[in-house]
């Protein structure tokens, strides 16, 4: 019953977010509305602050260490979304990791397209090295857009030589910018929030005027996956995007790459968020893997699909 009802809302909240498009300010302001009053857990200790210049929520739990960190990037298809909104999720893992999550505000297109959210993650991680905390006590992670991000920043840290996180997290993320993307071939689903052309609307905004083949050649599904920290991801079976998740974890068996994907039946893109028990269960289990990932040993993780 209680999820029946949170996928009706779901579907409310996609339509009223999703119809002002391509008038992003007005499809923001209409999220933030929606989401005023999103709470982290009551022991999560939640403070505004900047890093790297850019606004960022920093949710500490009971304890957590100095030296550890989750840098976390928010959804919103690149053109909506923040760190307020994904307080739920933000705060129940920090609570289950007992770690501070940083969650950023990167700057969103298309007033800033890509690369820029980007280039904001990376200079957000070489921050927090600047602060003292060592590469292996970051985990960098986030969902649907920022699930891509974190997998994209991951590859620019590899290629400008800085020290890697220790695991990326990807929830539900946006792997595929081409017209190649599962979510244009699923066929229906019944995913409450996005749609394949609420997708393309996002990547128009994200990628203005870059043709179909570039755009294949920008998307972090194709790029090379080898020299990554290990990667942990989510996917939902309901979820458009769900098939490039499967994607990305075949590319990783072939190539040997340490990536865990788990793909959860009768759900929907970023359940996570949700206040229901497959939505606490996947949590825990994504916590699980990021605490393992920055206090554990990486020798556990291998190539699967």
């Amino acid at each position: 019953m209680l999820k029946s009802l949170l996928r009706f809302t779901s579907r409310l909240l996609g339509r009223y977010w999703f119809a002002a498009a391509p008038d992003w300010e007005l499809a923001r302001r209409r999220a933030e509305t929606t989401t005023a009053n999103a709470r982290a857990p009551r022991t999560v200790v939640v403070t505004s602050a900047q890093l790297a210049d850019l606004p960022v929520e920093i949710l500490t739990p009971p304890g957590a260490p100095a030296d550890a960190a989750v840098l976390y990037l928010h959804g919103g298809g690149y053109v909506i979304g923040s760190a307020r909104m994904m307080r739920p999720l933000t705060g129940a893992l920090a609570l289950e990791m007992g770690t501070t999550v940083y969650a950023l505000d990167y700057r969103l297109a298309p007033e800033h397209p890509h690369p820029a959210p980007i280039d904001d993650a990376v200079a957000a991680y070489r921050e927090l090295l600047e602060r003292g905390i060592p590469a292996e006590r970051i985990a960098v992670a986030g969902d649907s857009a920022g699930g891509g991000l974190a997998l994209e920043a991951g590859m620019r840290i590899r290629d400008e030589n800085l020290p890697a996180p220790a695991i990326l997290g990807l929830i539900c993320p946006v792997l595929d910018f081409s017209p190649d993307s599962a979510a244009f071939h699923c066929g229906p689903t019944r995913e409450p929030l996005i749609t394949p052309k609420v997708i393309e609307q996002f990547l128009d905004a994200y990628l203005p005027g870059i043709p179909a083949a570039q755009r294949h050649a920008l998307s972090p599904l194709y790029r090379d996956l080898t020299g990554l920290p290990p990667i942990v991801v989510h996917s939902a079976g309901e979820d458009p995007l769900s098939g490039d998740a499967r994607r990305l974890a075949a590319r990783a068996t072939e190539l040997g790459v340490p990536l865990r994907h788990r793909e959860y039946r009768k759900v929907w893109h970023v359940f996570h968020a949700m206040p229901m028990k497959s939505g606490r269960d996947a949590t825990r289990d994504l916590a699980a893997m990021l605490t393992e990932g920055i206090y554990g040993h990486r020798t556990g993780y291998r190539a699967t699909s």
